[in-house]
């Protein structure tokens, strides 16, 4: 008589982030900074690696353009002389001071020498480590460059290499959303909310339109103008989604990808599915958070509440029936069920806080 053996496949759990082990519980008010400093990411901590220099001998490395922008016009020899000690930075601008700095390196408030004007200068943290993390700084510059000109991205200038560093060249912004948002005592009122959702969901539509998914989007990504106009900005984790043959599915270039933060992050990203619906989440809690002026959980019962599409109903009961029925659709747990920036740009509510939007920019830059 045969014997059947019932058999069961057991899955492997994926990984947890290594954020969750330092997670917020639950939801609760926004922790003001006693100083700037204090809100500037840290730094790193060491990992005990051998010097650079001994993992990977240092080598003459010329000042290299990245972008096309530099290779079309290109620094006149009165600003940049290539047989000086100097580097690129320290002929062609004048160093105004640090504007930050954190994990992804430093950024500063500089004077370019060729034009007189004022820019802001980031400088990747640590010299490439290898092929692949110099071709993600190589792409990240040149996708950026790609992105630009749009007047909700951060205008792009021009991108080089030196020394193995990565440097990008943007418009000088007068702060990030983050800090802006910290420094009103009482949070933003709602229809600052609405305005600011108009302006990223218009960035993302032509991200989206581009080809790509930005995944990290979070309020100090994004900058601020003088005119209040927000600027989505870091593309150090945009992902270029790519076509595939056969049945017209989406296939996503997955090489060298990385962790970003769990605050914002999409559930779907956790089981390796990439996709604009990933953007439209990140921008519902970014929203949820600077409408109900509240620290969003990094893990524990708070971030999985949010996952199961739950709004925490002791913060959001002072936001209009509209803000909430626009943040239920785009935090939907199931990316296919969310709309689409273009969808939710279509709604009427959303349309009429950016003609608003529109409005106020127009007579404020004038």
């Amino acid at each position: 008589m045969p014997v059947t053996v019932e058999t069961t496949v057991s899955r492997m759990p994926r990984p947890v982030p290594i954020h969750f082990s330092h997670a917020e519980q639950s939801f609760s008010l926004k922790k003001r900074p006693a100083r700037l400093s204090l809100s500037l990411p840290p730094q790193p901590p060491s990992k005990g690696c051998p010097p650079l220099s001994r993992m990977f001998p240092q080598q003459p490395s010329p000042w290299t353009p990245l972008s096309f922008s530099l290779a079309k016009s290109p620094p006149p020899n009165s600003v940049y002389d290539p047989s000086k000690q100097q580097s690129y930075f320290n002929q062609c601008f004048t160093n105004l001071g640090l504007l930050g700095r954190g994990s992804f390196g430093e950024v500063y408030k500089v004077r370019s020498n060729k034009d007189g004007r004022q820019y802001a200068v980031k400088r990747s943290a640590h010299r490439f480590r290898g092929n692949s993390e110099r071709n993600r700084s190589v792409r990240e510059a040149r996708n950026h460059e790609r992105l630009c000109p749009h007047p909700h991205i951060l205008n792009f200038e021009s991108a080089w290499k030196k020394c193995g560093r990565l440097y990008i060249q943007t418009e000088l912004c007068s702060t990030s959303l983050l800090l802006h948002v910290e420094n009103q005592p009482l949070g933003l009122d709602e229809p600052t909310a609405w305005g600011y959702l108009c302006d990223l969901l218009s960035a993302l539509e032509h991200l989206h339109s581009q080809g790509f998914v930005h995944l990290d989007l979070k309020p100090a990504n994004v900058l601020v103008t003088p005119s209040g106009r927000l600027k989505l900005g870091d593309f150090g984790l945009l992902l270029e989604l790519k076509r595939t043959t056969g049945d017209g599915a989406q296939g996503k270039v997955k090489e060298d990808m990385q962790e970003g933060d769990p605050r914002y992050m999409a559930p779907e990203l956790l089981r390796g599915e990439y996709g604009p619906a990933a953007d439209v989440f990140s921008l519902g809690v970014t929203i949820l958070e600077l409408a109900c002026n509240m620290e969003v959980p990094n893990g524990g019962e708070g971030w999985q509440q949010l996952r199961q599409g739950r709004l925490p109903s002791q913060f959001t009961g002072g936001l209009s029936d509209e803000l909430q029925s626009v943040l239920q659709m785009m935090l939907k747990p199931e990316p296919s069920e969310r709309p689409t920036v273009s969808e939710l740009l279509a709604l009427p509510s959303v349309w009429k806080y950016r003609w608003k939007r529109r409005v106020y920019l127009m007579l404020t830059e004038a």
